[in-house]
């Protein structure tokens, strides 16, 4: 159940001490609750709200949390914190306590060890220089072993938490958590999950090694083994559980209380329709950029990353990872129905537009990961890992383009005069309009290039560190000043403006490229696609967030469909008078609620201003009036705020 913190930052550990909840976070946050219902803020000396507390562990006497710039801090209570010294600089990622020891890992192979007091700390050798992202205790009757896991798939184990040993994970993926039950161990990570039965000897891979009840491809942060069953926890909410099955392999479902909010990576209106898709092969369209609503893919990609996507009015392409590509035509498309009548199954086809709801797998042509992706009459292109081009005359067959680079490509574009595609270490390519033969553009910046766009005449790329470059050919590139150090991933068109969004919230406008205004958005949450539709501009991004602005507004007259006035008495015999008001016109409009008793006079009073949020256009307003007298005789009407 969610619980109020009294918080807004990120939390990234927790720690059982005797039934006492410790967390720790974000700007020196330490929180403790015997409840789980009310948590309160820690005592920190010396005070510190700056370094980020990325691991907490503790014993039955002892607490210890871990962070940035290898900072320390344990507690006897959990309630007030002392400050030890660490003997490092490094990063530390995780903490754990075990065989009366506690140990702490971080980057670089930071591996540091300390008795049950935690005053003073002695470096251990690791082994690797890879970073390390946490550290448990594990083990079953009493016999227990520290595991620890980090970047490139890099497992280790020790005894007393003085000698590592290194286990073959099989994976040069990142790994955050490992856990162990009766059957065995779990290591999670990016697109990770992995079992063992030998205790770390030989690993089974549980998203890709099997396809029936396999794990979703996903980001998993967290694992706890729970006698012959799994619990895993993930990125954007998404939790899953795993049971024993044969042959090393489990049966893994999402657990039934928690939903993934998947990330959205790119957006597209085409054709009248609105496109996002993301994680988990996550397609949502709309119609209005208001009501979405989530599509279905075939089940051989319902555990693709979809990166891109773009096309015409008669074709859509969603792109991904291990060359993953989905379709959607325009068109009526016959759909098989089943519904029950009187307890008797009854079978009706049912013809659809199809364009953005009915998708099929597009035979593979490549394994690479693909991201960029654009389209004009008579030309597909996609791009992707390893410096990959494609293009295609109709989607369907599709020719390899040579490239003078094996960088990653993310973005492309089509002008009418040239084709542009972009990537890391500031890569930039551009081809003539039949993308056929691509050469590369010097250019004065190694930032990646995440994303270019053809928009208001000219190609506009933007990327790393606030990066905005725009050309009228592709060949000769200006930088603008962007005012922001953050990543900016896509940008958008919209009534004679520019508009880029990026990271944290971060959405900029322009109406001449040159000078950037920084816009308030209601989140702080990470944007990676922008587009246009209908005078609204639509962003996507980070755990499914769909953002829209009714930027361009709306002609049609905001009327008032209905009236009422009410009379209540309450239990204490007090009367009360109210007036309800029906509003109705185009949602997202703005507009002044106003009143006059002279209508000769014009002498229009505002008594609120209000938006029509609902998807529906209506909005109800009640006004209370005083009971004491009857109210004047009044004229309303509702006026549209430009």
């Amino acid at each position: 159940a969610p619980v109020d913190t009294g918080v807004d930052r990120y939390l990234r550990g927790v720690a059982l001490m005797g039934d006492r909840i410790l967390v720790s976070g974000e700007g020196g946050t330490l929180l403790w609750s015997d409840d789980g219902e009310q948590f309160l803020p820690a005592q920190l000396s010396p005070a510190n709200d700056i370094d980020w507390f990325e691991g907490v562990a503790a014993s039955a006497q002892r607490a210890v949390a871990v962070g940035d710039d290898g900072t320390i801090y344990t507690s006897t209570n959990g309630l007030a914190w002392t400050q030890v010294a660490s003997g490092t600089t490094e990063w530390l990622r995780g903490v754990a306590f075990g065989g009366g020891v506690f140990v702490a890992v971080g980057e670089n192979g930071k591996i540091l060890r300390a008795p049950t007091s935690a005053a003073s700390w002695t470096a251990t050798a690791s082994g690797t220089a890879q970073h390390l992202n946490r550290v448990r205790y594990l083990g079953l009757g009493g016999a227990g072993k520290f595991y620890a896991v980090g970047n490139q798939g890099v497992v280790l184990r020790s005894d007393t938490g003085t000698t590592w040993t290194p286990l073959a994970s099989g994976t040069t993926n990142n790994l955050y958590d490992i856990a162990l039950n009766n059957t065995g161990l779990l290591a999670v990570g990016d697109q990770e999950v992995r079992t063992s039965t030998d205790g770390g000897a030989t690993w089974n891979d549980q998203v890709a090694g099997f396809s029936s009840n396999a794990a979703p491809a996903w980001v998993y942060l967290s694992a706890h083994g729970r006698t012959d069953a799994w619990l895993v926890a993930g990125r954007a909410g998404l939790m899953i559980e795993g049971a024993a099955g044969s042959g090393g392999n489990c049966l893994w479902q999402p657990y039934p209380s928690y939903s993934p909010h998947a990330w959205l990576w790119d957006l597209e209106v085409q054709n009248g329709t609105c496109v996002a898709v993301g994680d988990l092969a996550s397609i949502i369209t709309s119609l209005d950029g208001i009501l979405w609503a989530r599509e279905a893919v075939p089940v051989a990609h319902t555990n693709t990353v979809l990166l891109g996507v773009g096309g015409t009015s008669n074709l859509l392409l969603a792109v991904g990872n291990d060359g993953g590509v989905l379709a959607s035509r325009a068109g009526p498309v016959v759909v098989p129905s089943t519904n029950v009548v009187d307890g008797i199954s009854v079978a009706t086809n049912i013809v659809v537009e199809g364009y953005g709801v009915v998708w099929s797998n597009v035979p593979p042509f490549t394994a690479a990961t693909l991201q960029g992706i654009a389209a004009a009459d008579g030309l597909f292109v996609v791009a992707g890992d390893q410096g990959t081009i494609f293009t295609s005359p109709d989607g369907t067959s599709w020719t390899a383009r040579t490239t003078p680079t094996t960088n990653f490509l993310s973005g492309v574009a089509i002008g009418p005069a040239a084709c542009v595609a972009v990537g890391a270490n500031g890569t930039l390519l551009r081809a003539g309009p039949d993308g056929s033969a691509w050469s590369a553009v010097a250019l004065a910046t190694t930032e990646w290039l995440f994303h270019v766009r053809w928009l208001g005449g000219v190609f506009v790329a933007v990327g790393q560190n606030g990066t905005i470059l725009t050309s009228t050919d592709g060949m000769a590139w200006t930088s603008r000043s962007s005012g922001t150090a953050r990543w900016l991933t896509d940008a958008a068109w919209l009534d004679g403006a520019w508009h880029v969004c990026g990271y944290q919230g971060t959405l900029l406008s322009s109406t001449n490229l040159v000078d950037w205004v920084s816009q308030r958005l209601p989140t702080g949450k990470s944007l990676f696609g922008a587009a246009a539709k209908d005078g609204r501009l639509l962003l996507a991004g980070v755990e499914g967030v769909v953002l829209r602005n009714q930027a361009v507004p709306p002609e049609t007259p905001v009327e008032v469909l209905d009236y009422t006035l009410l009379h209540a008495t309450d239990t204490n015999s007090v009367s009360s008078l109210y007036e309800l008001f029906l509003f109705g016109g185009e949602p997202d409009q703005v507009f002044d609620f106003q009143s006059t008793t002279n209508l000769a006079g014009h002498a229009w009073t505002v008594q609120a201003t209000l938006e029509l949020y609902d998807p529906s256009g209506t909005l109800y307003a009640i006004r209370s009036r005083p009971s004491t007298n009857t109210p004047p005789a009044e004229c309303y009407r509702a006026l549209a705020v430009p």
